[in-house]
């Protein structure tokens, strides 16, 4: 049996819907681009966020283990370049102790999201991105005691995280009752976190853009 629930031969277009869902990322790639690329860090995410996409539709069509690691790395990138934008620009710490707790905080993913899937088999490499989540919600409780002035799009995030990785783990649970799984809506919906995890970090940051007429 292969890892997705709608590929069912080695074929190239043997996803089609994990696979095309992938422009959802190019589409908020796009749409960062337009909307913050006069700001700082807007350009980057948007890069990073296209390459996510690309790496996804490589995984999709071409799976191997050269080409999850490439997704992987993608993914990788992100979330280390979001932390450190996180505790350096949100959280005010300094730069060493920004980049060592954004470098650290895949190792622990890694470690805890190993002994969760270990106890709850259920959840399979999903017990990864619930490890993510947690970490999330323990940032946005963080910033509720410590910071009066934020937004909550990283709440929202949050949420969103929260069903897209639902639809991730009954992927395969479910393929005996539709065909085509639901790995496609982890797509969909990761690209709308990725989409305000970016709202949240520009919407936060102490200074202007380079164009005044940009707004958020």
């Amino acid at each position: 049996m292969y890892y997705y629930c709608e590929r069912t031969a080695a074929d190239i277009f043997s996803e089609p819907l994990n696979s095309i869902t992938n422009l959802s990322f190019i589409l908020i790639s796009y749409l960062i681009f337009k909307k913050y690329k006069n700001y700082d860090y807007g350009l980057i995410f948007s890069g990073l966020i296209f390459c996510i996409g690309i790496g996804s539709f490589i995984l999709h069509t071409i799976p191997s283990k050269i080409t999850a690691l490439v997704d992987v790395m993608f993914i990788l990138f992100f979330i280390i370049f979001f932390l450190y934008i996180l505790y350096r620009e949100v959280l005010k710490l300094t730069i060493m102790y920004a980049l060592f707790l954004s470098l650290a905080s895949p190792i622990l993913y890694y470690y805890l999201g190993s002994s969760l899937k270990e106890h709850i088999s259920l959840v399979g490499d999903s017990s990864f991105y619930i490890v993510i989540l947690l970490h999330l919600n323990l940032i946005y409780f963080y910033l509720l005691v410590k910071k009066e002035n934020f937004n909550n799009y990283i709440l929202f995030a949050g949420i969103i995280f929260l069903i897209s990785i639902f639809f991730r783990i009954i992927d395969k649970v479910y393929c005996d009752i539709n065909l085509y799984g639901t790995h496609f809506l982890w797509h969909i919906l990761n690209s709308l976190v990725l989409f305000y995890l970016v709202k949240f970090i520009i919407s936060n940051l102490s200074f202007h853009p380079k164009n005044t007429n940009q707004v958020l």
